[in-house]
């Protein structure tokens, strides 16, 4: 994946092949802070801690807990401690900082949250009044960062809000030659390559230069990557007016899979092995019977199942519990798993799907879990 170089500013054709050299404008208006890590202090108390960016943040200051599935908390700064836990009145830009978080518990922030002074559109209150994607400027602006670029659960996170949830803008422009009012797009070039330019926000979009005309059209994955393939672009440019981030057209295929396992209700987990897990199997008359036929009869048209468990995972600190399927399968194929999800979909209420294969995870856990397939042989043999 390329970034736009923002410090160097090589010349053109310079080890440049994913690269756009742009000018730095101005301070964006939001201030944000994407959450590193969350400390519990009390049972009432709990901290976070980020690198401050796009403004100064004040003891008292209101801002929202934003993260994944449109969750939106308004709470506000009670405390500041810089670097050295020493209380400070404020946090400076581009400073790290632990912040203390009012009316806030361990269970309702997760790492790589956002902490930011303005609202998500989507926020039943405090709704800002002009276009503004705040999740997804602070993420990009922490991809410029090689360590975030290297970790795969930062990466993760941003390339599901992209496939799932992101809405984006782009720049439109009137055909001089079309009496008809119809308008084009406005594509950016860069030497032999071409990308679609989109912006998060409308802030953004006004520091874009050469784009003499004001008309935007609203994004989504799937109307950004129809525009890119029949365009012929390499790419995506993601705010290319200030901190800009290239997707190239491989990256795009990659979030097309990822965003197909998600409409299928596939989800990879994580197991932090420093956070308990505990595995539980429903108790008799409390099966999921509903699940469980759904998933029956996907097997029974899917020949290379031979075998399925069933549980559930369970986290005690946080008290989240996922659904847990694994399938003795011939071959792992990830047709197999999207099956399962769209037959599973309507039956897993507000919990996680995750699955696995029997080859990955061996009888040892198993062997906890409840057989609730097994694949009868069609033939009998006689002795």
């Amino acid at each position: 994946m390329g970034l736009f170089d923002r410090k160097k500013g090589k010349p053109e054709g310079e080890n440049n092949e994913e690269k756009i050299s742009v000018k730095k404008e101005g301070i964006f208006p939001i201030t944000s802070v994407v959450i590193e890590d969350v400390l519990s202090l009390t049972a009432a108390e709990v901290s976070v801690i980020g690198n401050v960016r796009g403004g100064t943040i004040r003891v008292g200051d209101t801002f929202y807990l934003l993260g994944r599935a449109g969750k939106s908390i308004k709470t506000s700064v009670v405390r500041i401690e810089d670097t050295m836990l020493q209380k400070v009145p404020a946090a400076e830009e581009g400073t790290n900082a632990s912040m203390v978080l009012e009316g806030l518990k361990m269970a309702d922030i997760e790492k790589y949250d956002v902490l930011s002074s303005v609202n998500c559109m989507g926020a039943k209150e405090d709704d800002p009044k002009d276009v503004v994607n705040p999740y997804l400027t602070a993420m990009l602006r922490e991809v410029k960062e090689d360590e975030h670029i290297q970790n795969k659960d930062f990466m993760g996170r941003l390339i599901g809000y992209m496939a799932e949830e992101a809405l984006l803008i782009t720049p439109m422009m009137h055909d001089p030659n079309d009496s008809n009012g119809k308008v084009g797009l406005a594509l950016l070039r860069n030497g032999d390559k071409t990308f679609l330019p989109a912006f998060t926000d409308s802030y953004e979009f006004e520091k874009a230069q050469g784009i003499a005309e004001k008309l935007i059209q609203p994004l989504d994955f799937n109307k950004a990557k129809e525009i890119i393939d029949g365009a012929k672009c390499d790419g995506l440019a993601l705010n290319p007016s200030t901190e800009g981030f290239v997707v190239p057209k491989e990256l795009l295929q990659v979030i097309a899979h990822q965003k197909k396992n998600i409409e299928n209700n596939l989800r990879e987990q994580k197991i932090n092995k420093d956070e308990k897990l505990m595995l539980a199997i429903p108790k008799e008359g409390m099966e999921p019977k509903e699940l469980y036929d759904a998933v029956r009869g996907y097997f029974e048209t899917e020949p290379r199942v031979q075998r399925a468990w069933y549980g559930v995972m369970v986290y005690p600190e946080t008290q989240k519990r996922s659904h847990l399927i694994i399938v003795d399968t011939l071959e792992e194929d990830q047709d197999i798993f999207g099956g399962i999800g769209r037959v599973a979909r309507e039956f897993v209420g507000d919990m996680q799907l995750n699955m696995q294969t029997h080859q990955r995870v061996g009888d040892n856990m198993t062997d906890k879990l409840q057989l609730f397939y097994e694949r009868k042989e069609n033939i009998t043999i006689v002795k």
